[in-house]
C-alpha cells in the first residue's frame, strides 16, 4: 500500500455544497478532476492527470477499506464509504464517497467517484472504527461496500438475507404447498385435532410470516427506492441508498445508486459547463468584440451587447442596403438578411471547417467579418461563432492616416488629422499623429534653418530646440556636422591660403623651368646638330683609322726593312771602326817617323853645323827635312786628331746606330702595337659610329621629349596659374564663412 508522507494532522474542511468529481480509468489512473478538486488538494491538474489516485491516498487509511472498494467496483458494484485523503501540503480531508464503475455498451471501461462533505460524527465515528481495524482491535467489525459494521447474527447465520427475491418467493411457495401437502395428509389420516390445529395454525403463521417479511423487507426497499427516483428527479441526489443486499430490489437499488452517482457526476459535469458557459457568456457580454453565435440553420442564437451596440450605431447606413432591418430584433433571425447573395454565403459556410475571414460591404460600412465553426463532441457542425469588426472608422483613419503619409512623404508636414467628434482611438492616435508631424516639422524647421544658414556660409548657427529621441541624435549631429564645418572651414581656410602661397611659388617655378626647359631644348637642338657633326666627324675618323692602320701596317713593313738597315749599318760601322783603329795605328807608326826623321834632322843640323860650310847645304836639306817632318808631324798629329775623332764619332755612331737599332727594334714593336691599336682604333671607332648613331638618335627622341616636357611645362605653368586663381577662387568662397 502507498504511503504518501509527510502528513501534517491539520484537517482542511470542506464547504457545504462542495463536491469532488473525479474520473479513472480501470487501473486507477485519473483522467478527469473538477476545480472542487483542485482546491481542495491543492494538486494541479498536470500534476493529477495520468497519476495512480492512491497520490491522493493517506496513511491512516486501512487497507482493508481500499481493498473492499476495488473489489466491490471490480464486481461492477457500487461503492460508497468514509474516505481520509491527503492534500499535497500534508493536510488532510474527510469526504463521504461514491464510487461506480462506467459501463460503455456493456463493459466497464472506468470509474466515477463523487464525494461530499461528511458530518462531524461520520468523521468521528470513522476515525476510531479504522483507528481499530489498523490496530487489529476490530473485533467482528468489517468492511462491506464501503461500510464498515459488525455482522449480526441475522447477518451471520440466517440464510434468508441470502437469497434472492426469487428463491424467497420460491421458498414461501414451497412451504405453503408443503402445508396444504400437509393438510391433505392430516385430513386423511386419523390425526388428533389438536394436532391437526397445530400443523394449520403453524402454517398459517408461517404463510403470513412470509407474506409479511417479504411485504415488508420489499415494500419498505421499494417505497424508500421511490423516495429515491423522486429525490432525483427533483435534483437531490445526496440521500443515502442501501446496497447491502443481493436481491432483485438490492439489484435496483445498486442501478439506482450507481445511476445516482452517474448523475451526480454528470450534474456537477454539467455545474460545470454551466458555470463556464456562463462565465463564457457574461464575459461575452461585457467583451468589447462583437461576437454573434449562428445555430446549424444559421439563425442568429446569440449577440453580444457589444455587437447589438455596433449594429444599432450602423442600422441607418444598412438600411440604405437592408430597408426592413432592425437592430433590436437580430436574435432568432437568419444571417441571409446581412448578404446579397445568401446561397453563396450559405454554400460556403455549409462546408467551413476551419477559420474564414471575409469583409462585408454594406451600406457604405466596410465590416470585417471572422468565421469559426462551433463542433461538438463528434466533431459535427452544430453552429458557428463570427466576430464582427466594423473598420468604417478604421479604414477612414487609414485612409486619411494614408494622405497624412503621402503628404509627409512629399515633405510636405503642414496637413494634421482632425480629431474633432471623433472617438476615443481616433483622437488617441490623430493626438499622437499630430503631436509626431509637430515634432517633425519643428525638428526639419530648425534642421533647415541651420542648412539654409550653412548654405549662406553662416556657420555660426545652431539647432537650439529641445528635442528627444532620434530627433535629439539629428540635433546632435547637425550641431556636431557644423562644428566640425565649422572647424573644417577653418583648416581650409588656413589650407587655401598655404596652397595660394604654393601655387604663386609653383608659377614662378614652372615659369623659370620653363625658360630653362626652352633653353634646355635649345642646348639641347644644338647638341643635336653637334651630335650631327660628330657623327660625320667619327665617320671621317673611322675613314682616316682604316687609311692609319693601312699605313701602320706599312709602316710596320718600312721598319722592319729600317731595322734590317740598321743592323746593316751597325755592322758597317764596327768595320769602319776597325778600319779607323788601323788607320789611327798606322798615323802613329808615321807620327813615330817623322818623330825620328825630325830627330835625325835635328842630328843632321848638328851635324852640319859641325862641318860647316860643307854641311851647309845638308843643313839646309836637314832644316826641310826636319821641317817636313814637323810638318808631317803636325799633318800626322792632325790627321791622328781627326782619327781620334772620326773613331770617337764613329764609336759614338756605332752607339748610336746600335741604340737606333735598338730604337727600331721598338719601334718595330710600338708599330706592331700601334697597327694593333689602330684595328682596335678602327673597330671601336665603327663602334662609336653606331654609339654616336644611337647616341644622336636618343639626342634627338630627348630633343622631342624636352620640347614635349616643354610643352608640358607651359601646360603645368598654366595649371599653376589656373590653381592660383583657383586657389584665390576658393579663398574668397571660404572668406564668405563666418567661423
Amino acid at each position: 500500500m502507498r504511503n504518501n508522507q509527510p502528513v501534517t494532522g491539520k484537517e482542511v474542511l470542506l464547504e457545504d455544497g462542495q463536491t469532488i468529481v473525479s474520473r479513472t480509468d480501470l487501473k486507477g489512473a485519473i483522467s478527469y478532476v473538477n476545480r472542487d478538486f483542485l482546491l481542495i488538494s491543492g494538486f494541479t491538474e498536470a500534476e493529477l492527470i495520468g497519476q495512480p489516485h492512491n497520490l491522493i491516498r493517506h496513511p491512516d487509511m486501512p487497507e482493508a477499506a481500499f481493498a473492499d472498494m476495488w473489489s466491490t467496483l471490480k464486481a461492477g458494484r457500487p461503492w460508497v464509504g468514509m474516505v481520509k485523503n491527503r492534500c499535497k501540503s500534508g493536510d488532510h480531508y474527510w469526504v463521504e464517497a461514491h464510487a461506480t464503475p462506467v459501463f460503455e455498451q456493456g463493459k466497464a471501461v472506468g470509474y466515477l467517484s463523487v464525494r461530499r462533505k461528511a458530518s462531524r460524527e461520520q468523521i468521528a465515528l470513522a476515525e476510531r472504527q479504522y483507528a481499530a481495524i489498523r490496530a487489529g482491535r476490530a473485533m467482528g467489525l468489517v468492511v462491506r461496500r464501503g461500510a464498515v459494521k459488525r455482522l449480526g447474527m441475522n447477518a451471520r447465520y440466517n440464510p434468508l438475507w441470502r437469497m434472492s427475491l426469487r428463491q424467497r418467493l420460491l421458498l414461501s411457495a414451497g412451504g405453503v404447498s408443503v402445508f396444504a401437502l400437509c393438510m391433505m395428509w392430516v385430513s386423511g389420516a386419523e390425526t388428533a385435532v389438536g394436532m391437526r390445529w397445530s400443523i394449520f395454525v403453524f402454517g398459517a403463521l408461517a404463510a403470513f410470516y412470509s407474506a409479511w417479511w417479504l411485504a415488508h423487507d420489499i415494500g419498505s426497499r421499494l417505497r424508500d427506492a421511490e423516495r429515491q427516483f423522486r429525490a432525483i428527479g427533483g435534483g437531490d441526489y445526496r440521500q443515502t441508498i442501501a446496497i447491502d443486499r443481493n436481491d432483485e430490489v438490492g439489484a435496483v437499488l445498486l442501478g439506482l445508486k450507481s445511476m445516482q452517482i452517474r448523475l451526480g457526476f454528470e450534474v456537477q459535469e454539467h455545474k460545470r459547463i454551466a458555470e463556464s458557459s456562463l462565465r463564457i457568456k457574461q464575459a461575452l457580454d461585457v467583451a468589447a468584440t462583437n461576437v454573434m453565435v449562428t445555430d446549424h440553420d444559421l439563425n442568429v442564437v446569440y449577440a453580444n451587447p457589444a455587437i447589438q451596440h455596433m449594429l444599432k450605431h450602423a442600422e441607418s447606413d444598412l438600411r440604405k442596403e437592408m430597408p426592413h432591418f432592425d437592430a433590436d430584433h437580430v436574435l432568432g433571425k437568419n444571417i441571409d438578411h446581412f448578404h446579397r447573395h445568401p446561397e453563396h454565403q450559405r454554400k460556403l459556410l455549409a462546408t467551413l471547417d476551419r477559420t474564414h475571414k471575409t469583409v462585408l460591404h454594406v451600406g457604405g460600412r466596410t465590416i470585417d467579418l471572422v468565421v469559426n465553426p462551433v463542433l461538438d463532441e463528434a466533431h459535427e457542425r452544430i453552429g458557428l461563432v463570427t466576430e464582427w469588426r466594423d473598420r468604417t472608422d478604421d479604414v477612414a483613419v487609414e485612409r486619411m492616416v494614408s494622405e497624412l503619409v503621402q503628404a509627409a512623404g512629399r515633405g510636405d508636414f503642414s496637413a494634421r488629422v482632425d480629431t474633432v467628434g471623433k472617438n476615443q482611438f481616433v483622437v488617441t492616435l490623430g493626438n499622437g499623429l499630430n503631436a509626431l508631424l509637430d515634432t517633425t516639422e519643428r525638428s526639419l524647421g530648425a534642421v533647415t534653418a541651420v542648412l539654409s544658414a550653412l548654405a549662406a556660409g553662416d556657420l555660426t548657427k545652431r539647432i537650439d530646440t529641445e528635442l528627444q529621441g532620434r530627433f535629439g541624435e539629428i540635433k546632435d549631429a547637425t550641431n556636431t556636422t557644423v562644428e566640425q564645418l565649422s572647424g573644417m572651414m577653418g583648416v581650409i581656410k588656413r589650407a587655401v591660403d598655404s596652397i595660394h602661397v604654393a601655387a604663386r611659388e609653383i608659377s614662378a617655378g614652372n615659369t623659370d623651368l620653363a625658360n630653362r626647359t626652352e633653353q634646355q631644348a635649345a642646348e639641347l637642338e644644338e647638341t643635336a646638330s653637334s651630335m650631327e657633326e660628330l657623327t660625320a666627324t667619327v665617320q671621317h675618323n673611322t675613314e682616316h683609322a682604316g687609311e692609319a692602320n693601312q699605313l701602320a701596317q706599312s709602316a710596320a713593313v718600312v721598319v722592319q726593312k729600317g731595322e734590317s738597315l740598321v743592323q746593316q749599318v751597325v755592322a758597317t760601322m764596327g768595320e769602319i771602326d776597325a778600319s779607323s783603329r788601323r788607320i789611327e795605328d798606322i798615323i802613329g807608326v808615321i807620327d813615330g817617323i817623322a818623330f825620328q826623321t825630325n830627330i835625325l834632322a835635328l842630328n843632321a843640323a848638328v851635324e852640319a853645323a859641325r862641318a860647316g860650310e860643307q854641311g851647309r847645304g845638308f843643313a839646309v836639306v836637314a832644316s826641310e827635312v826636319r821641317s817636313l817632318a814637323q810638318r808631317s808631324a803636325t799633318a800626322a798629329r792632325e790627321i791622328k786628331h781627326l782619327i781620334a775623332e772620326s773613331v770617337e764619332r764613329a764609336h759614338r755612331g756605332a752607339e748610336v746606330v746600335d741604340e737606333t737599332g735598338r730604337t727600331m727594334a721598338g719601334i718595330l714593336s710600338s708599330v706592331d702595337r700601334v697597327s694593333s691599336i689602330m684595328g682596335d682604333i678602327s673597330a671601336a671607332t665603327r663602334e662609336q659610329a653606331a654609339g654616336i648613331v644611337q647616341v644622336n638618335s636618343t639626342v634627338m627622341h630627348l630633343d622631342q621629349a624636352t620640347q614635349q616636357n616643354a610643352a608640358l611645362v607651359e601646360e603645368a605653368s598654366a595649371a599653376a596659374r589656373s590653381l592660383e586663381e583657383q586657389a584665390t577662387a576658393l579663398a574668397s568662397e571660404v572668406a564668405r564663412f563666418r567661423l
